[in-house]
């Protein structure tokens, strides 16, 4: 499991890459085990799911942006299914994952909304926020929709060669939102799919 893929092999044009230290963090708060499915809003670079993959996970990772075919993480990662929408309009004939990460996203609040309703009865949501706006509006959308909810905040120094010495050079903080379904979903029933292609159970609308 560890290490982590290095940063450097996300570097690019595209934002990010999640870095490796908050990654190691995201994946202890999620529940991870083989063959689990994760559903990933944000790609961004790649990074995760790259990581995720590794794990022995399947995973489906949406982003809105076109960048998406360019995404590093292509070139590590054989199963997971990129797909280019917009993650409202992302549907799904079941509830099948284990667990949603929402790395990046414009509508937040329409994401948690989904993310509610996409994961299994004891799946976990995990949500990264670097911003003022979107730590704001995830935790009021997270206390509508879950009304409970843990929150922690990262901090990452990392040691530089400026001239002669090392000094550590401040990383933005970030804000790990994770949380569990409402209580009244742990006993609805679940509704299983038979499919030869996983990807029959999912209507991406882009």
């Amino acid at each position: 499991m560890f290490p982590l893929f290095d940063d450097k092999l996300f570097e690019c044009d595209i934002p990010g890459p999640t870095k490796q230290e908050i990654r190691a963090i995201v994946l202890s708060k999620m529940k991870i085990f083989p063959g689990c499915r994760i559903l990933e809003v944000g790609t961004g670079t790649g990074a995760v799911t790259s990581d995720l993959e590794r794990l022995g996970c399947y995973v489906i990772s949406l982003d809105q942006n076109e960048y998406i075919t360019d995404a590093p993480g292509r070139k590590f990662t054989r199963y997971a299914d990129y797909i280019q929408a917009l993650s409202p309009w992302f549907a799904s004939r079941s509830v099948v994952f284990d667990s949603i990460f929402i790395g990046g996203s414009e509508h937040v609040e329409e994401t948690i909304t989904l993310a509610y309703d996409l994961i299994k009865r004891d799946g976990v949501i995990v949500i990264n926020a670097f911003s003022l706006d979107t730590l704001t509006r995830a935790s009021r959308a997270l206390e509508v929709t879950f009304g409970n909810y843990d929150v922690i905040q990262v901090t990452v120094s990392k040691a530089e060669k400026l001239g002669k010495h090392r000094s550590f050079i401040a990383r933005n903080p970030v804000f790990i939102f994770f949380t569990l379904p409402k209580l009244e979903t742990l006993f609805l029933p679940l509704v299983f799919l038979l499919s030869v292609d996983p990807l029959e159970q999912f209507c991406p609308y882009l």
